[in-house]
């Protein structure tokens, strides 16, 4: 589901940009129609519903319906991942799978998105939740968008690692390591890319 780029609660976006600061848990499958320059015609599933629980009123249908998707998606590096995805969709006229993590604050979501081509180049993208669970202590995150400024760690919009150090991993798993101070843990600034293991498993991806 969309989101804001400039979110300040966010988790990751993903590579769909879903809105990541609730702190409940999508139960429905969420769903748009992207046509052929990737601008969304259509929503469906329980869209405003889970927008305004997620205090996303900016996302609402009739805001998100007409725009491109690349507005709603933080990074270069995640909106080259997603055009990447949708372009594949399309090439090879099949659909394709992608597990992602979709965090709130409060819990680790786990989530799969279906892109399914659909006549005169236009794609249903589908986000449905696998599980969740909760996080051992609240995590907020506020997205840098400019590698000028200081004091952020690189989260990844596929897997929501964070790389620490030279390693990338959970954010409890850097706390455990002391690679992350547990006050920068509860209050992250981040900038969005793609983790190398995402980025490969992206090449060995199949529907």
């Amino acid at each position: 589901m969309p989101q804001p780029s400039d979110s300040s609660t966010r988790g990751d976006a993903d590579p769909t940009a879903i809105d990541q600061a609730s702190e409940k848990t999508a139960t429905t499958t969420l769903s748009y129609t992207l046509d052929s320059g990737d601008r969304i015609v259509s929503v469906g599933g329980d869209w405003d519903g889970f927008a305004r629980d997620n205090d996303g009123s900016e996302i609402l249908a009739r805001t998100v319906i007409g725009r491109r998707l690349d507005e709603f998606i933080t990074g270069d590096a995640t909106r080259m991942f997603v055009r990447t995805m949708l372009m594949s969709a399309r090439t090879l006229k099949r659909s394709i799978r992608r597990p992602y993590r979709c965090d709130s604050p409060q819990f680790r979501r786990l989530m799969e998105m279906t892109i399914v081509p659909l006549a005169q180049e236009m794609l249903d993208v589908r986000h449905h939740q696998i599980r969740a669970e909760p996080l051992p202590y609240t995590i907020t995150i506020a997205a840098v968008t400019s590698t000028a400024a200081s004091g952020f760690v690189k989260r990844c919009s596929i897997c929501n690692r964070i790389r620490a150090g030279k390693v990338w991993s959970e954010v409890d798993a850097a706390v455990i390591d002391g690679r992350l101070a547990a006050a920068a843990a509860a209050a992250l600034r981040v900038i969005y890319g793609v983790c190398p293991d995402c980025l490969h498993s992206a090449g060995h991806r199949h529907p």
